[in-house]
């Protein structure tokens, strides 16, 4: 991204690169235009359209997870192919990049949330969607209004493997399992990605002991492309137990609340590496 470097030129209607597709580099518009595809089963629709300055497939530098969509020229293009080592080159050199890339993921972000509050949604759960804890905390006050339980709790995958309570309501344990995927119930749902309702948890061997009355249990996984990161544990203590259309509740919520976790957990890691090259900025000023 140094000044004065030339992308490739793309004809109309030249695909940069196709949804599904392996994603390694970030790409930005030097001239012309481009239009984001999403396939449904309708066809292709337009998703975006993008203009000269313009950053996309940004986040394949960070979660390096597949294209979720299709990027096509419209018209005549040059478009510049950026790695994860240029784009920190660039910003040691730059540091408002990174605040750039970070406005432009912000802007997404909130145009997704749009287009999804048009459909059937709780009402205010992507609304703190920048901050992972005040977001789980939204998608488990939004999971009380329509689900009794005495206890719940979001839990997200940390970089260790390890399952991490983000938010939590009722009595708290007196001892706090670390679960890896895999361990306990809440474990094999992230490994499995599956929903589990599970009675009288005394009798299933995965259960981790926390020292809580639970009886009854549901644990719905949050997931990112059939990838779960995440699960959103409800429980009581009494003699009453769940059913299946507690089950289906909590599943349709926690389509959304993946959604938002995700996005948050995105903007966070992105927020710590723009940090992180400001504070390498000032240590040398100040030296």
């Amino acid at each position: 991204m140094s000044e004065g470097e030339l992308g490739a030129l793309y004809a109309d209607g030249q695909i940069i690169f196709r949804e599904g597709d392996k994603g390694e580099v970030m790409y930005v518009i030097q001239d012309g235009n481009v239009k984001i595809l999403k396939e449904t089963d309708a066809g292709n629709v337009v998703v975006a359209r993008l203009g000269s300055g313009d950053f996309l497939g940004e986040m394949a530098l960070f979660d390096r997870h597949e294209r979720s969509a299709t990027a096509v020229a419209i018209g005549e293009a040059r478009i510049l192919t950026v790695d994860r080592k240029q784009l920190f080159a660039a910003i040691d050199r730059d540091p408002t990049l990174a605040f750039r890339i970070i406005e432009t993921l912000c802007n997404r972000i909130r145009r997704l949330n749009d287009e999804v509050g048009k459909l059937a949604k709780p009402q205010g759960l992507f609304d703190t969607c920048f901050n992972l804890a005040a977001t789980c905390q939204s998608l488990l006050e939004e999971a009380r209004k329509f689900v009794r339980a005495d206890n719940g709790s979001v839990m997200i995958m940390n970089d260790k493997g390890e399952l991490e309570i983000k938010a939590a309501f009722g009595k708290e344990a007196k001892k706090k399992a670390v679960l890896s995927a895999g361990k306990g119930i809440a474990g094999d749902v992230v490994k499995s990605c599956r929903a589990e309702l599970v009675n009288n948890v005394v009798l299933d061997d995965r259960f981790v002991d926390q020292t809580l009355n639970i009886n009854s249990l549901l644990c719905v996984p949050l997931k990112f492309e059939a990838k779960a990161f995440g699960v959103i544990n409800l429980s009581k203590g009494s003699e009453q137990i769940f059913n299946l259309e507690d089950l289906k509740i909590l599943n349709s919520l926690a389509v959304y609340g993946s959604v938002a976790a995700h996005n948050a957990i995105n903007y966070s890691a992105l927020k710590e590496a723009a940090n992180e090259v400001l504070l390498r900025h000032a240590t040398v000023l100040n030296s």
